[in-house]
């Protein structure tokens, strides 16, 4: 019978959130207000502390604001060069093994990620997976419009992802893997028959501990996207003051 791992990306497949990354990189050469950039890591640090119970309308008000009327390649353009350069090495080793495990298996391997859909995609290609799900930013002409196309893959739309995605390629839920760092990934991970913690947070270690699931801890690759992009703001801000 098929069967199919669904993967997370931030903080799962690598060790970094791609989206707070990039924001730091176009901080650190001008290409976003530090306004904006506020924005962004505000966001992320309040999922990080649980504060939010989603962050679809959040989520869309900051995009809107950010990405309306901007041209699509400029962006694409540079975050590529980011990956090349950077983001690539930021993947676990034991991911990586993890995936290619599955893939001589013959499982299908998916992402589902909230984080947006040029950098999720750009993961995905380099990984080589079946199918990317992830926050899709409209699209007009050779612009981005502000808004979000579909719903963003985040705790029950993650779930309800992946549930259409086996339905619609016939693949048994209890038979597939899926792996996710965070409290809001629960809801992929109970639909599955084999869910996997990856560097849990406080509250989805408790959960996964209580359910029996298989839990695993990595080490920070030699890379770290975040703590580099860190350092260069923090050396420019200097300059500045």
């Amino acid at each position: 019978m098929p069967a199919a791992a669904f993967f997370d990306l931030d903080k799962t497949l690598w060790d970094c959130v791609g989206e707070k990354v990039f924001a730091y990189h176009q901080l650190a050469r001008g290409g976003i207000s530090f306004k904006n950039f506020v924005k962004i890591i505000s966001l992320q640090l309040r999922y990080d502390l649980h504060l939010i119970n989603g962050t679809g309308n959040l989520k869309r008000k900051i995009l809107r604001e950010l990405f309306s009327g901007e041209s699509i390649r400029p962006c694409v353009d540079i975050y590529e060069k980011l990956f090349e350069a950077k983001l690539s090495k930021a993947f676990y080793p034991g991911m990586l093994a993890q995936i290619e495990k599955h893939r001589q298996a013959g499982d299908k391997i998916v992402i589902v990620s909230a984080t947006i859909d040029f950098i999720a995609l750009k993961a995905g290609d380099y990984l080589k997976v079946d199918e990317c799900h992830a926050t899709f930013l409209e699209t007009h002409g050779d612009q981005f419009s502000g808004e979000v196309r579909g719903p963003i893959p985040f705790g029950k739309a993650k779930a309800k992802i992946v549930q259409d995605y086996a339905q619609r390629n016939g693949i048994a839920l209890d038979q597939c893997h899926a792996y996710g760092d965070h409290w809001q990934d629960r809801h992929m991970l109970e639909i599955v028959g084999y869910p996997v913690a990856i560097n849990p947070d406080a509250k989805l270690k408790r959960h996964a501990k209580s359910r029996n699931w298989e839990t695993r801890v990595f080490t920070s690759p030699k890379y770290h996207g975040l703590r580099h992009a860190k350092t260069s703001v923090q050396q420019i801000i200097g300059k500045n003051t």
